[in-house]
């Protein structure tokens, strides 16, 4: 027998609720009010900007390229527009990977984009089933959401590969420092 057999609801419930304790654990602030976890606020922070960053060059690609691409065909006329954007905003949410110290962050941003992606997929698998309808919400991802979120995790991605340190050791902190208070 599993072990999901063997718990009973009670106990099933209070392992759920220990894994949520300690998820939202990384969110809490420590007693000197700093983040537990930095990186995941942070790269949290940057994927909804990056979200805004998309949808805005996303419209204004529209606005822009509708008049001048009327000629081509529907499927040329968007892949330029989805891909027109599509670089535009990884143009845009790479920046500022030249200016941040910890290289993480960009990647960790269109990682957390990759997730919401995958959990709007399966949210609405469980809401539409396989049906046509399902389809045609499959071909909204092709053309509105796939593209950015590929491009910009494979952009950042590479930055990041570039970019981290080779050596993860870090230098021994000096003895004065442990006696001072950091604020």
């Amino acid at each position: 027998m599993s072990d999901k057999q063997q718990l009973s609801p009670k106990e099933r419930e209070e392992r759920n609720r220990r894994r949520a304790d300690r998820f939202w654990e990384a969110f809490l602030f420590t007693e000197n009010g700093k983040p537990k976890s930095s990186l995941i606020i942070y790269t949290f922070s940057l994927s909804l900007v990056f979200t805004a960053v998309y949808i805005l060059c996303y419209e204004l690609s529209i606005r822009l390229f509708t008049g001048l691409l009327s000629s081509l065909p529907a499927f040329f006329s968007n892949l330029v527009i989805a891909l027109a954007s599509s670089a535009a905003g990884t143009a845009l949410c790479c920046l500022p990977h030249r200016f941040f110290t910890d290289k993480r962050l960009v990647f960790g941003g269109h990682l957390w984009l990759c997730l919401y992606v995958a959990a709007v997929l399966v949210i609405m698998l469980v809401i539409m089933g396989f049906s046509p309808d399902y389809g045609a919400f499959l071909i909204f991802c092709c053309w509105f959401l796939l593209p950015p979120v590929v491009l910009g995790t494979a952009v950042s991605c590479r930055l990041y590969l570039r970019d981290r340190p080779e050596n993860n050791e870090r230098e021994p902190e000096p003895e004065w420092k442990k006696y001072v208070s950091r604020r």
